[in-house]
């Protein structure tokens, strides 16, 4: 199975786990963002004539997607050559892996939580005043009354 297979299956698992098409769509931009950030930093290791050379390449201040989009193909090809969609692709694989393990262990903790599991109650209580967790807790209670009312199909979610 290749990688654009798997980042299609993590993006159904995703999907099957509840999540909307808006959201996952949010999800994939956040991991571009990631990519970028952890190219820029790759970036440091090479030498100063290759950075100066890809500053050259660059264009200032883009006035459209597609200069924005030959900017971040040209920030990804000095960063990993001829590897540079493979990166891509398993940076986005692996950000949507790892969201995608961590809802599936968020709703495990909520159902453990909510069948009384100590150790469940326990996590939750220590971290209730943590906005993030209650904002987490809210999204998961509001999807799985969202996904037992209407599934998450493709013929709802291109409507």
């Amino acid at each position: 199975m290749d990688i654009r297979q798997q980042i299609e299956g993590v993006k159904q698992d995703l999907l099957s786990e509840g999540l909307m098409k808006e959201k996952l769509n949010e999800l994939e931009g956040l991991a571009a963002e990631e990519a970028i950030e952890q190219a820029l930093q790759d970036l440091q290791e090479k030498d100063i004539a290759t950075i100066e050379a890809l500053e050259q390449s660059l264009v200032m201040q883009p006035k459209s997607l597609e200069e924005a989009e030959k900017n971040i193909q040209l920030i990804f090809d000095t960063a990993y050559g001829e590897q540079s969609e493979t990166m891509r692709q398993q940076m986005l694989y692996t950000y949507l892996s790892n969201v995608l393990a961590n809802i599936r262990n968020s709703k495990d903790l909520l159902a453990r939580y909510q069948a009384g599991d100590p150790t469940a109650i326990a996590v939750i209580e220590s971290n209730k005043n943590n906005p993030e967790v209650e904002e987490l807790l809210q999204y998961m209670e509001d999807a799985d009354r969202t996904s037992e009312d209407t599934p998450p199909t493709e013929e709802k979610d291109k409507e």
